[in-house]
């Protein structure tokens, strides 16, 4: 039986947040945090109603993470009485805690400079990130792979085509 990693999980856990400001005062409470791995995957966290400008959630969040992602973007936004305000953005790029040396189920903790939608700085997010397992998917059960080429390999990054490697073995 023929299989291809789909996606891996991921479990990362927003610990909290420093200096958060709307434009040039302070946050007082409110603050939330969205972690989105693309379009379809993306988890939030509870609402701080406490820590004003230096909220903690430490929240773990399982999300999936397609073999074609490139960035994890993290948003913390802040719930006022005109609705929900976007505080700052990061994208943290995936290689930052996959394609290193470290071992299997590592627990990276890293922290990110938040950038207003302007590219204007606003605060700082911590958080620890741990890549789970790889979800696989069999090559058999979907025919249209099989049948056009061989499922082999891994996935090249485009449009989750499969890829064949080759070569000979050193």
């Amino acid at each position: 039986m023929s299989r291809m990693a789909s996606s891996s999980s991921l479990e990362i856990t927003v610990i909290s947040a420093e200096g958060l400001r709307l434009g040039r005062h302070s946050i007082r409470k409110n603050a939330f945090a969205i972690v989105q791995t693309d379009s379809r995957n993306s988890r939030s966290t509870k609402m701080d109603t406490e820590g004003g400008s230096y909220p903690s959630w430490n929240e773990k969040l399982a999300l999936e993470l397609p073999n074609n992602a490139h960035i994890v973007t993290v948003q913390v936004q802040c719930k006022t009485s005109s609705g929900d305000r976007t505080v700052g953005t990061a994208k943290i790029p995936v290689s930052d805690f996959i394609g290193d040396y470290t071992p299997a189920h590592y627990l990276h903790f890293l922290s990110y400079r938040l950038r207003e939608h302007d590219g204007e700085r606003n605060g700082i997010v911590n958080l620890s990130v741990r890549v789970k397992e790889a979800h696989y998917v069999d090559c058999l059960s979907r025919p249209w792979l099989g049948a056009q080429r061989p499922c082999l390999g891994v996935g090249d990054g485009e449009n989750n085509s499969v890829g064949i490697v080759t070569g000979v073995p050193a």
